[in-house]
């Protein structure tokens, strides 16, 4: 069983490969192929995420430290550990359902589908539930190669299902890397809403992958980045936190 690195965000982390002459023109083969040459058994990862409310102000900034751990394609768990005031906040997300653990409160929340789009609850920050959670791109959305350049693929995802937090993305391809550059996320009542774009690209475990990337809302006009610190892939990990009653325990 395969999975996507990191859980969400996780679907950009991908591994330069030798491009397949046959997934050339075919959407559907070219994410097969990124996919492939990312997958993995397990990962565990240490990240930081610095939310900037105002993206032209880099002064005023939130930063905060997580642990995460990735089994399967549709399984992730991540912990946050700094700062105090949301120490311990645990996310899971498992097939496309995800809970969260408060634990100012000692509650889990479901998170139903049409909260999806929102930004984790005392978090804030641009990711949102449905791109913490990450899943299978080819069963979400219908897609449609636009371009295919001397460098990059270009294509384009339709929402499968009404409930999706977006009603089209965008996807950057580098054909040399075989790496997922930029998403573009679209949505029905705001158009063009937020860009996920890599910065940098570094070897961490042995695999050449983005270290840090970029979620900028463009209606808000706010950025969160994520820098990757230290990662472990094919380890083993208990099973206790992929379990919707004890990954909080």
């Amino acid at each position: 069983m395969k999975i996507k690195i990191f859980g969400v965000i996780l679907v950009l982390l991908l591994i330069t490969g030798v491009i397949n002459v046959g997934a050339a023109e075919d959407p559907y083969a070219i994410i097969d192929l990124v996919e492939e040459k990312q997958s993995v058994d397990t990962g565990k990862s240490e990240i930081s995420m610095i939310v900037y409310p105002d993206l032209h102000d880099k002064n005023n900034h939130r930063d905060m430290r997580i642990l995460s751990y990735s089994r399967g394609e549709d399984e992730s768990y991540m912990e946050f550990i700094t700062p105090r005031s949301i120490k311990g906040l645990r996310i899971l997300s498992v097939e496309g359902n995800q809970w969260v653990f408060f634990p100012s409160t000692g509650r889990v929340r479901k998170i139903a589908a049409k909260s999806k789009k929102e930004s984790v609850s005392g978090v804030g920050g641009d990711f949102s539930y449905e791109d913490l959670g990450g899943g299978n791109m080819k069963e979400k959305y219908n897609l449609t190669l636009l371009e295919s350049n001397a460098d990059s693929w270009i294509i384009e995802g339709l929402a499968k299902d009404e409930e999706s937090a977006y009603s089209r993305i965008v996807m950057t391809i580098d054909k040399e890397k075989v790496m997922m550059m930029k998403i573009e996320y679209h949505t029905e009542e705001e158009g063009h809403y937020k860009d996920l774009i890599i910065q940098k690209v570094g070897n961490i475990g042995g695999r050449e992958v983005p270290v840090q990337m970029v979620m900028v809302n463009r209606k808000k006009e706010s950025m969160t980045v994520i820098v990757i610190h230290t990662a472990e892939y094919d380890i083993p990990i208990d099973d206790r936190y992929f379990n919707p009653v004890r990954f909080y325990r």
